[in-house]
């Protein structure tokens, strides 16, 4: 009965951010790029523009810091505390349901001899640690391609959703120094630190792909809306940080960057040094900032061509389109373009053959929509019906039901970052 007394059928707010769909859409179409490893363009490889697309894992953690510490500082500013069991019950019901369709998808076809065995089909500690979000712990540079390889990704934003729900929960003041001293903690080995050295601090950890490695720009992000809701700090980033400002700093930071190393390159330590490749400065620490830009000047041309009605309907349909497009890859390698598939002649004469990208990516956003409609929405629908949130969040979860208690006064965004 308490439960229902909290509860009220009409939402205070949305709290939509509908251009975080359009940043979600770029960085989901450069993760594509990157596992399509024969992408093409008018008959040409695309190969030296694909390495890029990895940076949209980085732009998903910014996303993901950023918006899920937002609505934590939402939820208090509307209702006066922060429900932690119900914030657990919401993320499950919002990446466990599907990640689990697509678990039970790659045993089937493990099962029936659709996958590989040798290469692609995952053993069953594979799937085991895909399933329960250990796997980037299991991941070595030798590891074999399997199909659920990304769920690194999925694991590392889980284990930050955890530390960063305990560290709101029981740290009530300067949560800023505390989310900043996390983000030193995490980053400052990584740039500091001579590459023999952090390789050799890899062993205990079993590759790259652990957590830690990559908490830096979720943690970066989630500083940022902590420090965001001071007055001073808000008033200075509407003004200044102008999506204009933000790229054209990137650049000038990137160059600035570069050629420092290229400078100091013979030294063993430098303030620039990456963990490695898919970790420059620019994705690691400045995403943030061109979100940050956007999310506060929603009438800017950037803005507006994020919160484009394509771009924010892929970024909706992002997570399925992530979880479901490395299948789908492989299923079309083996389908038409082998040359013992029957229907291998499709893809290689006629119309097809000029199609062929274009019918594939077209394939993974019927599995991405039908995923989402199938299964990610109505479960997340369950999950907000079982712990009703503070803001209702995206429109079609508008009708439900949300945590109801009197407002504290200037706590929250203001309207303009509402969206």
């Amino acid at each position: 009965m308490t439960e229902l007394k909290q509860t009220a059928v009409r939402p205070r707010k949305s709290g939509y951010l509908p251009s975080l769909d359009g940043w979600r859409a770029i960085a989901i179409i450069g993760v594509m790029m990157t596992h399509d490893r024969t992408w093409k363009a008018f008959g040409h490889s695309l190969h030296f523009v694909m390495g890029y697309g990895g940076y949209g894992v980085n732009l998903f953690f910014a996303i993901s810091g950023f918006l899920i510490t937002s609505r934590i500082l939402e939820e208090e500013a509307l209702v006066g505390h922060f429900h932690i069991k119900r914030f657990y019950i919401r993320r499950f019901f919002r990446i466990q349901p599907a990640q689990f369709a697509f678990l039970t998808a790659v045993a089937l076809l493990g099962v029936t001899g659709v996958l590989n065995h040798h290469i692609y089909f995952d053993t069953v500690r594979t799937w085991l640690s895909s399933l329960f979000l250990y796997i980037n712990f299991l991941w070595r540079p030798s590891s074999p391609n399997v199909i659920t390889g990304h769920f690194w990704t999925l694991a590392v934003e889980e284990h930050f959703y955890i530390l960063l729900s305990l560290t709101l929960f029981f740290i009530k003041k300067r949560r800023d120094i505390v989310l900043f001293l996390l983000f030193a903690a995490c980053a400052l080995p990584m740039e500091l630190l001579p590459v023999s050295t952090r390789e050799a601090w890899y062993l205990p950890f079993y590759g790259s792909r652990a957590t830690q490695w990559h908490l830096p720009p979720l943690l970066l992000s989630a500083f940022a809306a902590v420090i965001i809701r001071r007055p001073g700090v808000m008033q200075s980033v509407k003004h200044w940080l102008r999506p204009w400002v933000a790229f054209l700093g990137t650049i000038a930071i990137a160059i600035a960057a570069h050629t420092f190393d290229l400078w100091h390159g013979h030294m063993p330590v430098t303030p620039f040094r990456h963990l490695d490749a898919e970790f420059p400065l620019v994705s690691t620490y400045l995403f943030i900032f061109w979100i940050l830009s956007t999310v506060f000047h929603p009438q800017s041309l950037t803005t507006r061509l994020l919160e484009w009605k394509p771009a924010r309907l892929i970024g909706t349909f992002s997570y399925s389109l992530y979880l479901w497009h490395v299948v789908v890859f492989y299923l079309w390698v083996v389908l038409f373009l082998k040359k013992d598939s029957p229907y291998a002649y499709l893809m290689h004469n006629g119309v097809f053959s000029l199609t062929q990208e274009p019918l594939k990516y077209t394939c993974v956003l019927l599995f991405g929509i039908m995923s989402y409609y199938f299964v990610e929405k109505p479960f997340i629908r369950i999950g907000h019906r079982l712990a009703p949130a503070a803001t209702a969040g995206r429109p079609e979860l508008s009708d439900l039901p949300v945590e109801n208690a009197d407002p504290l006064p200037n706590a929250s965004l203001p309207h303009t970052a509402q969206g």
